[in-house]
Protein backbone atom coordinates (compact mmCIF):
# COMPACT_ATOMS: atom_id res chain seq x y z
CA UNK A 1 0.00 0.00 0.00
CA UNK A 2 1.31 3.48 -0.83
CA UNK A 3 2.04 5.80 1.84
CA UNK A 4 0.78 9.37 2.21
CA UNK A 5 2.22 12.51 2.77
CA UNK A 6 0.94 15.35 3.91
CA UNK A 7 -0.84 16.56 0.82
CA UNK A 8 -2.18 13.45 0.18
CA UNK A 9 -3.80 13.08 3.31
CA UNK A 10 -5.29 16.36 3.38
CA UNK A 11 -6.77 16.08 -0.15
CA UNK A 12 -8.18 12.44 1.18
CA UNK A 13 -9.54 14.00 4.59
CA UNK A 14 -11.02 17.01 2.20
CA UNK A 15 -13.03 14.53 -0.02
CA UNK A 16 -14.56 12.63 2.70
CA UNK A 17 -18.51 13.21 2.95
CA UNK A 18 -18.69 14.20 6.65
CA UNK A 19 -18.91 17.52 8.59
CA UNK A 20 -15.45 18.98 9.38
CA UNK A 21 -16.54 19.27 13.25
CA UNK A 22 -17.99 15.24 13.39
CA UNK A 23 -14.29 13.98 13.29
CA UNK A 24 -10.82 14.46 14.15
CA UNK A 25 -7.83 12.67 13.11
CA UNK A 26 -6.30 9.93 14.93
CA UNK A 27 -2.72 7.87 15.21
CA UNK A 28 0.08 8.41 12.43
CA UNK A 29 -1.89 11.00 10.55
CA UNK A 30 -2.53 13.17 13.26
CA UNK A 31 1.30 12.99 13.59
CA UNK A 32 1.51 13.77 9.32
CA UNK A 33 -1.15 16.84 10.17
CA UNK A 34 1.14 17.98 12.91
CA UNK A 35 4.30 18.04 10.95
CA UNK A 36 6.20 15.18 13.37
CA UNK A 37 5.92 12.26 10.85
CA UNK A 38 6.62 12.17 7.28
CA UNK A 39 3.83 9.61 5.67
CA UNK A 40 0.79 7.38 6.69
CA UNK A 41 -0.34 4.11 5.42
CA UNK A 42 -4.07 5.23 6.03
CA UNK A 43 -6.49 7.76 7.41
CA UNK A 44 -7.75 6.85 11.27
CA UNK A 45 -10.49 8.88 12.25
CA UNK A 46 -12.71 9.04 15.27
CA UNK A 47 -16.22 10.44 14.64
CA UNK A 48 -19.27 11.43 16.96
CA UNK A 49 -22.56 9.48 16.12
CA UNK A 50 -24.03 11.92 13.88
CA UNK A 51 -20.72 12.02 12.14
CA UNK A 52 -20.77 7.90 11.76
CA UNK A 53 -24.71 8.19 10.52
CA UNK A 54 -23.34 10.65 7.75
CA UNK A 55 -20.62 8.26 6.55
CA UNK A 56 -23.19 5.03 7.04
CA UNK A 57 -25.41 7.22 4.09
CA UNK A 58 -22.32 7.78 1.91
CA UNK A 59 -20.18 5.31 2.26
CA UNK A 60 -21.31 0.94 2.44
CA UNK A 61 -19.22 0.90 6.14
CA UNK A 62 -17.79 -2.46 6.85
CA UNK A 63 -17.44 -3.37 10.51
CA UNK A 64 -14.14 -4.74 11.51
CA UNK A 65 -14.98 -5.22 15.80
CA UNK A 66 -13.83 -3.25 18.46
CA UNK A 67 -16.07 -0.47 17.17
CA UNK A 68 -13.95 0.10 14.17
CA UNK A 69 -15.70 0.60 10.72
CA UNK A 70 -14.03 0.36 7.03
CA UNK A 71 -15.13 3.26 5.30
CA UNK A 72 -13.13 2.66 2.31
CA UNK A 73 -9.84 1.26 1.39
CA UNK A 74 -7.88 3.75 3.19
CA UNK A 75 -10.04 5.03 5.60
CA UNK A 76 -10.97 3.90 9.14
CA UNK A 77 -13.15 5.23 11.13
CA UNK A 78 -13.71 4.35 15.27
CA UNK A 79 -17.25 6.34 16.82
CA UNK A 80 -16.00 7.81 19.98
CA UNK A 81 -18.98 10.28 20.47
CA UNK A 82 -18.54 9.70 24.37
CA UNK A 83 -14.76 10.57 24.47
CA UNK A 84 -14.94 13.57 22.40
CA UNK A 85 -15.48 15.31 25.87
CA UNK A 86 -13.05 13.30 27.75
CA UNK A 87 -10.11 13.28 25.34
CA UNK A 88 -10.28 17.23 23.68
CA UNK A 89 -9.01 16.87 20.30
CA UNK A 90 -6.73 19.61 19.51
CA UNK A 91 -7.89 22.38 16.61
CA UNK A 92 -4.28 22.45 14.71
CA UNK A 93 -4.21 24.18 11.52
CA UNK A 94 -7.58 24.25 10.86
CA UNK A 95 -8.01 20.07 11.33
CA UNK A 96 -9.15 18.51 14.69
CA UNK A 97 -6.51 16.46 16.09
CA UNK A 98 -6.35 13.62 18.74
CA UNK A 99 -4.66 15.36 21.64
CA UNK A 100 -1.16 14.25 21.61
CA UNK A 101 -1.10 13.67 25.74
CA UNK A 102 -3.37 11.19 24.85
CA UNK A 103 -2.21 9.68 22.15
CA UNK A 104 1.08 9.83 23.76
CA UNK A 105 -0.21 8.06 27.26
CA UNK A 106 -1.92 5.40 24.55
CA UNK A 107 1.32 4.49 23.12
CA UNK A 108 3.96 5.10 25.94
CA UNK A 109 3.35 0.86 27.04
CA UNK A 110 2.65 -0.23 23.83
CA UNK A 111 4.32 -3.49 22.38
CA UNK A 112 3.77 -2.57 19.09
CA UNK A 113 6.87 -2.08 17.05
CA UNK A 114 5.76 1.18 15.22
CA UNK A 115 4.47 2.62 18.72
CA UNK A 116 8.03 1.67 20.07
CA UNK A 117 9.54 4.21 17.44
CA UNK A 118 6.84 6.88 17.81
CA UNK A 119 7.46 7.35 21.15
CA UNK A 120 10.51 9.52 21.16
CA UNK A 121 9.27 11.95 18.76
CA UNK A 122 6.18 12.35 20.59
CA UNK A 123 8.19 13.06 23.84
CA UNK A 124 10.15 15.32 22.11
CA UNK A 125 7.60 17.24 20.92
CA UNK A 126 6.12 17.41 24.14
CA UNK A 127 8.61 18.52 25.86
CA UNK A 128 9.11 21.21 22.60
CA UNK A 129 5.51 22.39 23.42
CA UNK A 130 5.82 22.96 27.69
CA UNK A 131 8.99 24.46 26.85
CA UNK A 132 7.28 27.26 24.80
CA UNK A 133 4.11 27.61 27.38
CA UNK A 134 6.75 28.38 30.07
CA UNK A 135 8.38 30.84 28.00
CA UNK A 136 4.94 32.55 27.24
CA UNK A 137 4.67 32.56 30.84
CA UNK A 138 7.59 34.32 32.22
Amino acid sequence: MERMNKEELIKLINSLKIDKNEFWILSSAMLVMRDLFPDAGDLDIAVTQKGLEQLKSNYNLVYEGKGFYEVNDLVECVCDDMNKLKYKPEFVNGYQLQNIYDYYERIKNSDREKDKLRIHIIEEYINTLSKSCNTKNH
